[in-house]
Order: structure tokens, then sequence, then C-alpha cells
């Protein structure tokens, strides 16, 4: 069990604990000390307490105050531990393309005589015509791994890296293929909604064991990773790094397969079976035939019943409503900040009791506090107060910028909202999920989700739905829908300010777009009042070279023979 720490910071928040314990100390001390004088000297038969029972209160009353200042440190600093699969819902898909670019890839074993490294850059470029849509980085597998080119839908910059891919780029040595898979998560933004896929080209060689424990890693982040293995299984010889030592290398598929099933089998069993349905480590040797096509099946998440589909198929615009949206689990750290908080108010009131009120008041207080808490009690049995409750945790989410646990609590809250017909809540559900689509800058998730919000919604939600709707179709520059949004926003809030300003806009927007349209569609013609006098004097001279040419022109001899058409 890890203990972890969101913001660790807070944490030297607790050397107030000297200081406190100290103070409590000091302070016990004196009030002992006035309590003895006081007793001694007249009031002995009137004191209520005596001096050990006032140092027992006092005593409690500082230990359950710094346990409580402790707890509530450690809310602040984000305590967790454990972890659970969550459902995340993802739109579209990220790649990381990782080389081994070790001294063992420069064996020309590869079909067409090629070396394994340039047979892999071939390879990419081949997938690549598949991959639109898809975000890409590149990571180079050599010493701690590097990235080499971030996250990006510039394939340009990676044609380039890809003719220049050489084990010379870096000079660690060895091949740590580990590191390559762990450079390859920090690659993914952690804000990200697409899901994420790592390519590893390798030929199997590491100096390091650290490739299994790397891919378990990336599955219980909820990323696939598909090795694909380049050369031959008979032993090649090539030369070393040193430049003078003789090594063999092959491609030792057996290992990598063995790696796969172990990582696999591993995550299948007990509570980690959830979200080994979605991520999976995987091995497809190059040289088979149809192994391009199992790799595009990974990138554009293709279900099992269109298996069937050719390449063909996909160049020729194969999508699906199963491609564009998926559900991956990923394994996240329990979030105990709300029971220290808890924990912490509990421990104060404690104190307070300990120090204010006598044995025998307990009893009254403890059915005070029954009947406080009853209605509580009740309250947190209802489907509806667990709803409410996700809902308030992942707009706490959103607004921390955490935007995939904001996706996987609104998730859950539709799910939960649609199994016992809750429909407000699932508006608002709805509502909170599109807004954190629109902060990921996916606009057309954002807009789905909108336009699934019901007409019956509560009068904000619909209001909102409405008014972001418009924004997005008037960032996408279709002013005409933009218009219609804002209109019937502002039929649900008529005196919304923000509604008029935007409905102005975009019908401004849409007025000057309709006067340019007008002016391509205008024919040119001689303006003669704005043509200038250079104009002029070459449109003359023009004139008078076609006169002349005229003038010094045979005309032709009439051929009453010839049919002329």
């Amino acid at each position: 069990m890890g203990i972890s720490f969101a913001r660790p910071q807070f944490l030297w928040l607790l050397i107030a604990e000297i200081f406190l314990f100290a103070y409590l100390f000091i302070n016990t001390k004196k009030i002992l000390k006035i309590a003895r004088s006081f007793i001694n000297r007249k009031n002995k038969d009137l004191a209520v307490y005596t001096p050990s029972q006032i140092y027992f209160r006092l005593f409690f009353k500082g230990i359950f105050r710094c346990l409580a200042w402790m707890s509530l440190v450690f809310a602040l600093a984000g305590i967790s531990w454990g972890s659970v699969s969550t459902p995340v819902q993802k739109n579209g898909k990220s790649c990381a393309f990782v080389f081994d670019i070790s001294y063992s890839m420069t064996a020309n074993d590869a079909p067409d005589s090629l070396t394994r490294l340039k047979a892999s850059a071939e390879y990419v470029k081949m997938l690549m015509e598949y991959m639109d849509g898809i975000s890409v980085s590149c990571i180079l597998a050599k010493g701690d791994g590097a990235i080499a080119i971030p996250q990006t839908e510039d394939f340009a910059s990676v044609y380039s890296l890809l003719d220049s891919l050489s084990p010379s780029m870096m000079s660690a040595p060895g091949s740590s293929l580990g590191k390559g898979i762990e450079a390859a998560l920090r690659s993914f933004p952690s804000s990200s909604s697409k899901s994420p896929v790592i390519l590893l080209f390798t030929d199997g060689d590491e100096t390091d064991s650290a490739l299994t424990p790397a891919i378990n890693k990336a599955i219980r982040q909820g990323v696939c990773v598909v090795i694909i293995g380049f050369g031959s299984e008979r032993e090649t010889e090539i030369t070393a790094g040193d430049g003078v030592t003789p090594v063999k290398t092959a491609l030792r598929s057996e290992k990598l397969k063995a790696v796969c099933r172990d990582v696999n089998s591993k995550n299948q069993s007990g509570k980690n079976f959830s979200f080994i349905k979605t991520a999976h480590a995987k091995f497809v040797d190059a040289s088979e035939v149809g192994s391009a096509v199992k790799v595009i099946y990974e990138l554009r998440n293709i279900p099992q019943d269109k298996k069937q589909l050719t390449t063909e198929d996909i160049l020729n615009g194969f999508s699906g409503d199963e491609e564009s949206v998926t559900v991956s689990y990923e394994m996240q750290s329990v979030d105990r900040h709300e029971f220290f908080i808890i924990l912490a108010i509990i421990l104060f009131i404690i104190s307070i009791i300990v120090s204010e009120f006598s044995l025998k008041n307990l009893k009254y207080m403890a059915n005070a506090a029954v009947i406080v808490c009853l209605p509580l009690m009740f309250a947190s049995c209802g489907t509806n107060f667990k709803d409410a409750k996700k809902i308030l945790e992942s707009t706490w989410n959103w607004y921390q910028k955490d935007y995939n646990k904001a996706i996987s609590g609104y998730t859950e809250t539709i799910d939960s909202a649609e199994a016992n017909n809750d429909e407000v809540t699932k508006q608002y559900a709805l509502y909170g999920l599109s807004v954190t689509y629109l902060m990921q800058n996916e606009k057309n998730a954002s807009m789905e989700r909108l336009e699934q919000i019901s007409p019956d919604a509560p009068v904000k939600i619909k209001f909102a739905s409405y008014y972001n709707a418009g924004i997005i179709a008037q960032r996408e520059g279709d002013h005409e829908k933009a218009i219609e949004l804002f209109k019937s926003a502002l039929l649900v809030s008529p005196d919304n300010i923000n509604a008029k300003i935007n409905l102005e806009l975009s019908q401004t927007q849409e007025s000057q777009k309709a006067k340019e349209g007008e002016q391509e569609m205008t024919p040119s013609s001689e303006d003669k009042e704005n043509v200038s006098d250079i104009e002029k004097a070459i449109f003359n001279r023009m004139r008078e070279n076609d006169q002349n040419q005229w003038k010094n022109h045979e005309a032709p001899e009439k051929n009453s023979s010839v049919i002329d058409y």
C-alpha cells in the first residue's frame, strides 16, 4: 500500500506541530500552577476539579488538537493510498512511436536486405498513411530514453526524424526498452481525452530487464502497448558500438511474446480484470503477412465484429461510433482527503468535549448528536445523494484541471442516473461532461453531449447548453447555426447580456460573410474614373499596336470550295 501526496508542499505545515505542542505544554503548566495556588489558599472545598483532573483534561485537549491539525495538513496535501480501476471515456487516439536505436538494429536481415532500423522507419511511414486525426510522438529507446518529438499532428517533423534514425543520435551506451516505454508515458498529456497507444519497434535485445515492469506500468495507466519485432530469428553478426567487438544478434520473438503473455495474465487476475479489456500488451512480427493490419486495428480501435476489414476498407474511410468514443479503465490512487477532513473535525470536537464538559453530560450530548446526524444518515442512503456527491467531486476536479477524473466522475453519474431513471441528475452530468470536453478543445465531443441534453432540462442547464453550443458553432465559423442557438438561449433567458452580445456579433459576422460573397461574384469591369494616368497610357499604346497590326495584315484569299465552320 503506497502512500502518495498530490500537494506535498503542504507537509511543511507539520512543523507547526512542534510550536503548537510547546505552546500547549507551557500553557498547561501555567494553568496548573494557578489552579494549585487557588485551591490551596481558600477555595479547596469549592473547587470543581482537582489538579490531576485539570491536567488530564488539558493534556488530552492538546493531544487531540495536534492530531486534528495533522489530519488537516494531510487533507491539504492530498493524501491517497490504494488503487481502484476507474472508467475513463476517451475520444480519438494518440500514439507514441518508441524506436530502439541500439547497434543491434543495424543488422541488415530485414526484408529487401534493409537494416532493422531502416525497415522500422519504412514501416512507420506506411502506418502513417492510415493515421489521419491521430496525434503522435517519437521516443528514442537508448540510455534513459528521450522524447525526440512531443505529441503533434504535424507529420512532417516525424518524417524528417525517420530519415535520420541512427544509433549515433544518442551517445548513451546500450538500449533500455523499459526506459523508452516510461518516456512514452510521459509524452502523453496528463489531461488529454484521447486514448493512448504505444508502438515499440525493436528486435528484443536490451541491456537491462526493465521492459516487463514498464509495460505493466503502462497497462495500469490504461495504455495499450504493441511490440513490433524486426529482424530474423537466426543469429546475425554485427560490430558493437566500440567499432571493434563482433557480437551476434537476432529477433527475440519468443522473449517478447512471453513478456506480453506474462503481463496480460498478471493484470487479468482479481480487480485488474476490468481494465485489461481495453489496455493490453501485444506482439506483432513485422515480417508476417498482414502484420500492419493488426497494428492498424489497435490504432483505429476497430471492434471485434469488424476484424474482417482490409486496409483498403480502413483507407476508404471506415469509422464508426466505436472508433470515436471508447471507455478505458485506468488504475488510479484512491483520494483520502475527505476522510482526513472529517477526522480533523471529529478530533477537534473531541478536544472541546474533553476539556469543557463533564462525563455526566456526555449522555445528553450523545443523544443530541444522534438526533442531528439522523437526517444525514437517511440522506446518505439515497441514490440521488450519491450522484449529487459525485457531480460535486467531478466539478471540484474540473476546477483543479484534473479533467480525466472529472470525465470519469461525470460518466459514472450518467450511467447511474440512467439506471435509476433520474433525468435531472443526468442532465447536470451531461452538461458537466460537455464543459470538460470543451476545456480540452474536444469541440465535437462537447457538441455531441450538448445535443443530448433534453428540452425538459432545468432552466439553467437548458440555457447554458444552447449558449455553449452557440459558442462552439461561432468558433467553427458556422455563424448561421450560432445565431439560431443564441436565439434559443435568449428564449430561455431573455435578459442575458452575454447571449445578446454574441447574437449581435454572429449576425454581424454573417452579414460580412454575405457581403464578401457578393463581392466575389461581381465581375471585374473597367472603371474609367479610377484608372490612373499610367494605366491609361499603357492601354492607349496597346490599342495603337493592335490597330497597326491589323492594317499591315493582308486579307486571306477566299476559297469557295472550303466550308467555313
